[in-house]
């Protein structure tokens, strides 16, 4: 099959689960008004963004807009805001991790500006593809220890999500040194295609 085609289809996928995520995050956000579900909502669409990145650059690669450091960068930024709000549960802690959650991510459009390099190095998608595992692997250790404390349907859900999340990005990292190893790529986007959708059940039925 044209490997294309594959990233397409993946691309695609993660832009639509993530976005019915962020979606139903943000309506959970209106009704209860619990700032960690808004803060869910945003880091899934601005990670649906960037599935919308990948897929324009795979099409088309004279596009004028930037997109590499904007896709690199804005999904371990949005993992690293889910991981913080989980560090503390004080209103006001929570309160003000939502500002500057919404603060950094309208900043992160300025990489999709012309005065960002266009080329990203492979030291720096190593490191930032690195840093996603690692931060999905110590939120996978939060909501694991919250299931063996509260033995919650939602607790035991969310590790798996983000334990799916990690080894997907583990099978993504060597793409960037050796661009052979597409299989083990999409592999690995298909890893977290699957924790995304769990992801979005546990926000569906709490």
């Amino acid at each position: 099959m044209n490997q294309n085609l594959i990233a397409n289809v993946l691309s695609l996928t993660l832009f639509t689960v993530s976005l019915f995520i962020s979606l139903r995050a943000f309506y959970l956000y209106l009704l209860s008004r619990r700032q960690r579900l808004f803060i869910l909502g945003l880091s899934m669409f601005i990670i649906s963004l960037t599935a919308i990145a990948s897929f324009i650059g795979d099409n088309f690669p004279s596009f004028i807009i930037n997109l590499n450091w904007f896709k690199y960068t804005s999904q371990t930024v949005s993992f690293l805001f889910i991981l913080l709000s989980l560090v503390r549960s004080s209103d006001r802690y929570l309160r003000n991790l939502m500002i500057w959650h919404i603060i950094v991510s309208v900043l992160l459009l300025i990489l999709l500006t012309p005065f960002v390099p266009a080329e990203i190095s492979v030291p720096a998608k190593i490191f930032l593809g690195s840093s996603r595992c690692l931060i999905c692997l110590i939120v996978f250790f939060f909501y694991v220890t919250s299931f063996f404390t509260k033995e919650t349907r939602f607790s035991l859900m969310m590790s798996s999500a983000f334990l799916l999340l990690s080894a997907g990005y583990v099978l993504n990292v060597p793409k960037y040194s050796n661009h052979l190893l597409t299989l083990l790529d999409n592999i690995g986007d298909v890893t977290r295609i699957l924790g995304l959708i769990i992801l979005f059940i546990a926000v569906l039925i709490g």
